[in-house]
């Protein structure tokens, strides 16, 4: 596989009124063309604040990253963030106006996406009709509007109840995967990491390291709802509940 993001050294610290507290302490990993790479580990230990480094939102670091040629990331955050005066079409559209892409062959393409996934009659409602799964396919579709090839997602179901939750997890796994797009998420629900990924990337309590990286080699893998049922599962369970406890 092709490799797309090397991550070098990061470090990160800041001040509290007891000092310096050090967040991230020589962060180093790689991200290949197509994977879908989760990252967890306890609360509080920077999770989200990697995503703000390699999103360009936080340039208040040492060491550094590196995209290969020809990768475009966008970033979905936690909350969708959706504005509710406007309806479906209008939201998804927004990325594309802030950076002077909205013609007719992206409009076109945003109209493909929602009607491909689900939303094609939906398009002129406004947001607060719809339910929070669909809520989370618009915020996604928005994400990628603009075609990267790279995307951050950080805790993009934690708003969701469990039953949705599993729903539009296989919605975003399903579009991803079709859309070929390399995805790196942010969540502290192991389940939900091992049903989506590739690799899982556990992170040690603060400062921030890489602990361990774990292929995940499921039967008969296909949607995140039906991995959970693959006999592996508890396995990658047991041993990322370990790593994440200890």
């Amino acid at each position: 596989m092709n490799k797309i993001l090397s991550v070098n050294n990061i470090f990160k610290s800041y001040n509290n009124k007891n000092g310096e507290v050090v967040a991230i302490d020589g962060l180093s990993f790689d991200v290949f063309e197509g994977e879908f790479l989760s990252i967890i580990g306890s609360s509080g230990c920077g999770k989200s604040t990697i995503l703000n480094i390699l999103s360009g939102l936080d340039k208040d670091y040492e060491g550094s990253y590196k995209f290969a040629d020809g990768i475009t990331p966008s970033y979905m955050l936690q909350e969708d963030a959706l504005f509710p005066w406007l309806t479906v079409l209008e939201n998804t559209v927004i990325g594309l106006k802030i950076q002077k892409k909205y013609n007719k062959e992206n409009i076109d393409y945003v109209k493909h996406l929602l009607t491909k996934y689900g939303l094609k009659d939906f398009m002129d409602t406004k947001i607060n009709n719809l339910s929070g799964g669909m809520k989370q396919r618009v915020a996604l579709i928005r994400t990628i509007a603009t075609k990267p090839n790279l995307i951050f997602l950080d805790e993009p179901f934690s708003a969701l109840d469990y039953q949705t939750r599993l729903k539009v997890s296989d919605d975003i796994y399903k579009i991803v995967k079709e859309e070929n797009i390399t995805v790196i998420m942010v969540t502290h629900n192991i389940s939900e990491a091992i049903s989506v990924s590739d690799r899982v990337l556990v992170l040690s309590k603060r400062p921030s390291r890489v602990k361990s990286i774990y292929e995940i080699q499921l039967s008969n893998k296909t949607t995140p709802i039906n991995n959970r049922k693959a006999p592996e599962f508890q396995y990658y369970y047991d041993k990322l509940w370990k790593d994440i406890d200890e």
